[in-house]
């Protein structure tokens, strides 16, 4: 199960759908069987803001192999053949239960309550279902146990939640449909953000969600839920009880908060952590970005263990800042996708693989075959053209030879969208095919704080900013040892391997590469036959 925060009031989370031994149904429609259908809605917890109600419920969602238990009560007591059911939600979004076919009796089924939970338990005994009782679940909601990790997919199985329903008449006749209600109660933690004061002039504040250092519940060290759709810390607490939360967070400094309370079962709170301090802090070149989104001076004498990469570049990179007269906010991609991310460039660690492989051809297509370049499709591209900047340098006959001048700004992020999205079907795929893969390995080997963008393919003037100071970035690289970090090669012109690819393109069959050396180095190689470096850069 997944957790989703959504401001609406209902939301189908699934649908059950199983069929009995069907046969036609007799004209008196009394006692014949049919089919019939269980959807599952999950009520969501009603969240409190300072004792004030909203609109604003936590819901979840059902995934693949989630399983809920299903009980019929008739007169007090269990139908045979219906206690503690096990529907699985498989991959199709449908649940298959578990064992017999439920056979539907439509004049029976008006006497009969359905009883629901979730998560599934396979010890019955624990459950202690009690259908002669008003709520049958009382006493496995009484005995209910929160676990102290409630970290990603653990957050669910904490989370208890009952329902009962009766079958519908009319058009919906035999449909049970089951309102999910959570049993615990649901402490949420908004942290504060680490705001970096750059002194730097001219660069924006650079902030950081932060996280809980350490979190006690009750005294007890607990591993919350978090949320990146809300920025939020998650804590199922036993409802109708004192509950008392503590915890540290590195800030500006190192900082501890505290609260108490008590929640009713179902109801959410949130409480919200406010630090105004800021960080002072110079940027410069050679610093570290880390995985948390942290930055770490190259001046500290500090390596840090979780460093993803290093800033090879400090200012707003976004082309239409940089360049005015040759770019807009309306087709400055980075801008229009990544607003925040004006602070500098980050170079990454190492070289992207494909397997074991350390570099290779742009892609797969020999000197012989003609394939339009990957950024043709903008050219006819109704929705896109003119949102996207065109990264062909042959479009341009004056200028073909002169990628800088061609495309003087960073437009690395543009270039790879533009890449990606004729990958994913806009153009043909073997156009950029093994691009394309070295790309999306490295994004998958390498996470990124949500400060910054994905990784990209530099482009040509991107390369350019590397090589004024790569002697400071191999650095900072060689500080964190062969295992983490491969320091830059510079190459010299006209070598034809051990360069790297830039994402700037100079026709159908060749590609604009970079060897560092003499900080400008450019030229053109083919594509589908000479092999390169693929080293990725993103903005922060």
């Amino acid at each position: 199960m997944k957790l989703y925060n959504h401001i609406s009031t209902w939301a189908f989370a699934g649908l059950l759908a199983f069929t009995g031994c069907s046969q036609e149904e007799s004209l008196e429609g009394s006692s014949s069987l049919q089919g019939f259908q269980i959807s599952v809605t999950d009520a969501g917890f009603q969240n409190l803001s300072e004792g004030r109600a909203t609109d604003e419920n936590f819901k979840t969602t059902f995934v693949k192999g989630d399983a809920i238990g299903v009980y019929a009560v008739e007169n007090g007591q269990v139908v045979e053949g219906v206690a503690n059911r096990k529907f699985t939600m498989n991959e199709k979004g449908e649940w298959d239960l578990e064992g017999n076919p439920i056979e539907y009796d439509s004049e029976r089924f008006k006497n009969i309550t359905f009883y629901a939970y979730y998560p599934y338990q396979a010890d019955e005994e624990s459950i202690q279902f009690d259908a002669a009782a008003e709520d049958p679940f009382a006493s496995l909601v009484s005995n209910w146990q929160i676990a102290a990790d409630q970290g990603g997919t653990k957050y669910t199985q904490s989370d208890l939640m009952t329902s009962s329903s009766k079958a519908e008449d009319g058009r919906l006749q035999g449909k049970v449909s089951f309102t999910m209600l959570h049993e615990m109660a649901l402490a949420v933690l908004k942290m504060p953000n680490l705001v970096y004061d750059f002194t730097n002039g001219g660069l924006d504040d650079y902030s950081l969600n932060v996280a809980p250092k350490e979190l006690l519940i009750n005294d007890v060290k607990t591993t919350p839920y978090y949320d990146a759709a809300s920025g939020t810390y998650m804590a199922l607490v036993k409802p109708e009880t004192n509950y008392s939360i503590s915890g540290t967070y590195q800030g500006a400094k190192e900082m501890a908060f505290s609260a108490a309370g008590s929640l009713a079962g179902g109801k959410a709170k949130m409480y919200t952590i406010n630090d105004a301090n800021k960080l002072d802090y110079t940027l410069n070149i050679g610093d570290y970005l880390c995985a948390d989104g942290n930055l770490v001076s190259v001046n500290d004498g500090t390596v840090p263990d979780n460093a993803i990469g290093v800033v090879c570049y400090v200012g707003n990179p976004e082309p239409h800042v940089t360049h005015p007269n040759n770019y807009t906010e309306t087709n400055d991609a980075l801008y229009r996708d990544y607003p925040n991310c004006t602070h500098g460039l980050v170079l990454a660690l190492k070289n992207a693989r494909d397997g074991q492989w350390d570099g290779g051809a742009f892609n797969s297509t020999s000197s012989s075959t003609r394939s339009p370049a990957y950024c043709d499709w903008l050219a006819s591209d109704e929705e896109w053209n003119g949102l996207l900047v065109p990264c062909n340098t042959e479009a341009n006959g004056a200028l073909k030879n002169d990628p800088e001048s061609m495309f003087p700004a960073f437009l690395g992020y543009n270039n790879t969208l533009v890449m990606t999205m004729c990958y994913e079907g806009k153009g043909p795929q073997n156009s950029c095919n093994n691009a394309y893969t070295y790309l999306m390995n490295y994004r998958n080997e390498v996470a990124v704080p949500s400060s910054v963008t994905p990784w990209y393919i530099p482009s040509v003037v991107c390369w350019n900013e590397v090589a004024k100071s790569s002697s400071v970035i191999n650095k900072s690289i060689s500080k964190l040892g062969e295992d983490k970090g491969e320091e830059l090669v510079s190459v010299s012109s006209g070598t034809a391997k051990n360069h790297y690819w830039t994402s700037t393109q100079r026709n159908w069959a060749t590609q604009w590469t970079h060897g560092i050396d003499g900080g400008r180095y450019t030229q053109a190689s083919n594509k589908g036959s000479l092999a390169g470096h693929f080293r990725m850069m993103l903005a922060f």
